[in-house]
């Protein structure tokens, strides 16, 4: 197994489930098949449950005690790290940006969840760039290292990055394991890209296992020409760390930005029709930032051809449920 060496502390349900999608396969004219990483079972599940294992497999080697990380208010990744940290005992201050009306409503969605999971929630400026995010970041530990914990930033430019990409490299073995016991392999793989550790981590484990499976990554925001060499960059880390020559090349990624124009997290008519109709014809609920936008590139590209008819294809769903409920009306409004 290629990352057999890594450190790991089982967090999650593994593997999870491949499942056919036989009435949304005989709508869309492929042989589809859903990768439920919303069933990894740590809190509500999603991807970030399971690149957590990497990521606290080699923090507790150090002792550490305090997670520290930054993101949106509604962050998948935030409520993981609450959750993960509630899990081994561990204590989470999750910074997220001031919302001048949100910060005077009662919490829903992961923001509620985060209360509810113990974890140390700080409201910091709006609008920084990565830099200052770091700074910050750097502040917050050193003030609770003077207190006498031991705090690790998880951003996605120190180690959590690697070991994140790590995760979806081993995600990418599971997938070809069990495409095996079904005797083939997918044409390819719908899955989205935020920050992009995900997806590279599981081109580069398909690369490197010579499957034959196109990756196709859907951007909820950024352009394809950057997010390109952001991928790349975050696979060259995980293989120098997994100790593979593998590498991913431009173009390795077929990258679709087409969904990020409509601004990220932005409810359109298109995507509240897809997630009506998987919902509808599956009985899975996706979320609007992330898997909505999965859903529609992949049904609108199957309606063109650019999906051979037929074709075994996977579509991740990621996880972000919670956010669901931020939508409730535009999403009510809609219903028959």
């Amino acid at each position: 197994m290629i990352c057999a060496q890594q450190p790991r502390t089982r967090l999650v349900h593994l593997p999870t489930p491949l499942e056919a999608a036989p009435r949304l396969s005989d709508a869309l004219g492929v042989d589809l098949w859903i990768k439920r990483e919303d069933l990894a079972g740590l809190c509500v599940g999603g991807n970030k449950s399971r690149l957590l294992e990497f990521v606290l497999g080699s923090l507790r080697t150090t002792g550490v005690d305090t997670l520290i990380a930054h993101a949106a208010r509604q962050s998948n990744k935030l409520r993981d790290i609450a959750a993960a940290a509630a899990r081994c005992g561990m204590q989470a201050v999750l910074l997220i940006p001031a919302d001048d009306e949100a910060d005077h409503e009662a919490p829903q969605g992961n923001r509620l969840l985060f209360d509810i999971l113990g974890a140390d929630v700080r409201v910091v400026p709006a609008g920084l760039d990565h830099g200052a995010v770091l700074a910050l970041q750097e502040d917050v530990r050193a003030e609770l290292a003077a207190r006498g914990r031991r705090p690790a930033i998880l951003d996605r430019a120190l180690d959590y990055g690697v070991d994140a990409t790590i995760a979806y490299v081993d995600a990418a073995e599971e997938l070809v394991g069990q495409f095996a016991a079904l005797g083939g392999a997918p044409h390819s793989v719908f899955i989205a890209v935020g920050a992009g550790m995900t997806v590279a981590g599981l081109a580069l484990g398909l690369k490197h296992l010579g499957a034959p499976t196109q990756v196709v990554g859907v951007c909820v925001a950024g352009t394809a020409a950057d997010l390109d060499a952001t991928i790349r960059h975050h696979a060259a880390r995980a293989a120098e760390r997994l100790g593979i020559a593998t590498q991913l090349e431009a173009g390795d990624v077929v990258l679709v930005d087409d969904y990020a124009a409509t601004g990220y997290g932005v409810l359109t008519p298109a995507l509240t029709a897809v997630i009506h109709r998987f919902a509808r014809e599956h009985g899975v609920v996706l979320d609007p930032v992330y898997n909505a936008k999965v859903a529609l590139a992949l049904t609108e590209r199957a309606a063109v051809g650019q999906v051979p008819a037929g074709a075994k294809v996977v579509m991740f769903n990621t996880g972000g449920t919670p956010a669901i409920y931020q939508y409730a009306a535009g999403l009510a409004g809609t219903l028959e």
